[in-house]
């Protein structure tokens, strides 16, 4: 219960202390008090428990009417604080633990999608593979390595969905944690370095073996289509380094409230999270149809590339837009 009476705390600060808000407080009080121990004796841990109560609860502006707050407004002192979620060290752990196994199985799949049309390219300029050996060597495995990796995009994203509150509210830690996150993200910098640069030298080798064999042996399809699959091989490989070297530093970077989740910007990503939502789904649906239409798998995943940084532009438009409403 400390860790939702800290919040409860929290959620009053920018009112006045009035009876009517004490009142109220301690209602709601009572009510988080209770379900958190109806929630502990139906068999949830306490951690499950806590961020139940704090979700069901944790809205004053939507408890308001119930608890006969709709005439009470914020201070001009406290109304330009905002309120921060307390996050205790055990969850915070849970957090970087999770997390860190969920990427895994995220890179995972991305490394499918990526590797997916590699089969293609391997059998399907083999002379004397008939159209059915190709189905069976070629196109079924695309599918089934593109279901399995949508399945785990799903299943871990949904999982992934208890702690996504971490990038949108304003977070309280205890010093002493804050300065052990902030070592350890100094202490992995070297790995994250030699992780990034590893990766990137994979993606120059793998395009530069596809230039040299395309300009050697222009003709020779079967050469090319070994160096196709060369090619997303070790891209594969370097975007699974990234998103595991990153998945850890953007984990810490989310509780030390720090680069893309510093408290500017968190103001910013329900309208950024609302058009990505959107425009990744644009690109999938682009990379597919252009991939399946032109069978050209070795060239269309530049979509990806293109759209990440394109996407960076549409996020500094929109923390524009938004800086340019407040002023």
């Amino acid at each position: 219960m400390e860790t939702i009476l800290s919040y409860l705390d929290n959620m009053f600060l920018s009112l006045p202390k009035t009876p009517e808000t004490e009142r109220a407080k301690a209602e709601l009080a009572a009510m988080m008090e209770d379900k958190y121990n109806e929630l502990l004796a139906e068999g949830k841990r306490e951690n499950e428990a806590v961020g139940i109560v704090i979700s069901e609860f944790g809205n004053l502006e939507e408890l308001k009417e119930e608890l006969g707050l709709e005439g009470i407004h914020q201070t001009e002192t406290a109304g330009t604080q905002s309120t921060k979620r307390y996050i205790r060290r055990e969850e915070a752990e849970e957090y970087l633990s999770f997390a860190g196994k969920a990427y895994k199985w995220i890179a995972l799949g991305v490394l499918l999608c990526i590797w997916c049309p590699i089969p293609l390219f391997v059998f399907g300029n083999v002379e004397g593979i008939s159209d059915v050996s190709m189905v069976f060597l070629g196109l079924i495995p695309l599918f089934v390595m593109i279901a399995v990796a949508v399945g785990l995009f799903i299943y871990h994203g949904i999982k992934l969905e208890k702690y996504e509150f971490m990038k949108k509210e304003q977070l309280k830690l205890d010093e002493g944690f804050l300065r052990e996150l902030r070592e350890q993200k100094e202490s992995g910098t070297g790995r994250f370095a030699a992780s990034i640069i590893i990766g990137v030298s994979l993606c120059i080798f793998g395009v530069v073996q596809f230039l040299v064999f395309g300009a050697l042996e222009s003709d020779d399809d079967y050469v090319l289509g070994m160096s196709a699959a060369i090619l997303l091989f070790l891209v594969g490989i370097a975007v699974v380094c990234f998103i595991i070297a990153g998945a850890r530093r953007e984990c810490l970077n989310i509780l030390l409230e720090e680069g893309d989740y510093s408290e500017g910007k968190k103001n910013n990503a329900k309208l950024i999270d609302r058009i990505g939502s959107v425009y990744w789904t644009a690109a999938v649906v682009i990379y597919l149809a252009w991939s399946f239409v032109t069978m050209n798998w070795g060239f269309t995943w530049i979509v990806w590339p293109i759209a990440g940084v394109l996407f960076g532009l549409v996020a500094a438009v929109c923390n524009l837009i938004k800086g340019e409403n407040k002023a």
